[in-house]
């Protein structure tokens, strides 16, 4: 009698352990039935790129490339008020203070870009040199809604203001503004001293995140097994040069602003920032300055966007 006593009391235990997980189960399911497993055949896989268009694909992104000038920091070299060179001192105009933001905040210098440099590229006025700021706060600067909105300048000189250079201010708290001691920098030795940089042409090739190499792996998607083709992207025989550079391609770790109508028209890449030992665009990004070429061949530097963005 005990034993038949503890058989049932065991059964009405599984039975309310059931009910209760079966419950609970469709409570967490809203409400609703949880849905019975699936049987059947797996998913089919797509067929793999034919052949023909793999090929067709292979020919196209070979052939794009564009010329660039890469900016390699160079220790031995020399900053000087005319130079090219990353960081350190800026060439401040007379009359002129250094530039800062809507909460009078110090904008945060990145590089100063001298033109003649940039001979081997079409359209960089000769006579200019470029400086290039961002704010120190959480964005570096950056307006996602509006690209040419940011707090950012791009400051043209032809030098005939004359000048002097004049050390960056303290990267520290100001007037309790959040983020204000927020920089791109990674290696403040760089920061605070600057190096220079030496300028070289190179051809610079696509990848698959610029709009038009985009777009057409996007169209093969739908239909496709992309594996191989994704191989391919990652080789090294199609991998682009990783480094700061003026002319060619911009660089995304997602994807390119100009696939918006707003931005298509920016043609020319003013500058390309990396993460490297000397930067860190948040998890290892890239920061680009964006341009109309037309606007560059007339030397006006007042419509440039500014992105950057990370994995």
């Amino acid at each position: 009698m005990n034993l038949l006593f503890l058989v049932v009391l065991a059964l009405v235990a599984i039975g309310i352990f059931v009910g209760v997980s079966r419950l609970t189960e469709k409570l967490l399911s809203g409400g609703k039935s949880p849905a019975p497993p699936q049987t059947g055949r797996p998913a089919e896989r797509k067929p793999p790129l034919p052949e023909a268009e793999f090929a067709a694909f292979k020919q196209w992104y070979e052939t794009q490339t564009l010329p660039a000038i890469a900016l390699t920091p160079d220790a031995a070299g020399t900053i000087a008020e005319g130079s090219s060179y990353i960081g350190g001192p800026v060439w401040i105009a007379d009359g002129a203070e250094w530039p800062t933001d809507k909460n009078h905040v110090p904008l945060e210098f990145l590089l100063q870009l001298n033109c003649a440099d940039c001979s081997a590229l079409d359209g960089y006025p000769a006579d200019t040199i470029l400086q290039f700021f961002v704010a120190r706060e959480d964005l570096f600067g950056a307006n996602f809604d509006d690209l040419f909105a940011g707090e950012f300048k791009v400051i043209a000189r032809n030098g005939s203001d004359g000048g002097r250079l004049q050390p960056p201010p303290p990267l520290e708290n100001v007037d309790g503004i959040a983020f204000s001691d927020v920089s791109p920098f990674r290696n403040m030795e760089v920061r605070n001293s600057g190096v220079a940089l030496k300028a070289a042409p190179f051809t610079d090739r696509i990848d698959a995140s610029i709009h038009p190499a985009d777009e057409r792996i996007n169209a093969f998607y739908p239909d496709y097994d992309l594996d191989p083709l994704y191989d391919y992207l990652d080789s090294e025989a199609v991998q682009r040069r990783l480094g700061h550079h003026t002319g060619g391609y911009p660089a995304y770790t997602q994807s390119d602003v100009r696939a918006s109508p707003k931005y298509a028209e920016l043609d020319h890449v003013l500058l390309r920032l990396t993460s490297d030992d000397i930067f860190i665009w948040g998890d290892l990004g890239e920061a680009v300055f964006l341009m109309r070429s037309d606007d560059l061949a007339k030397g006006d530097f007042s419509r440039v966007a500014y992105s950057w963005d990370c994995s």
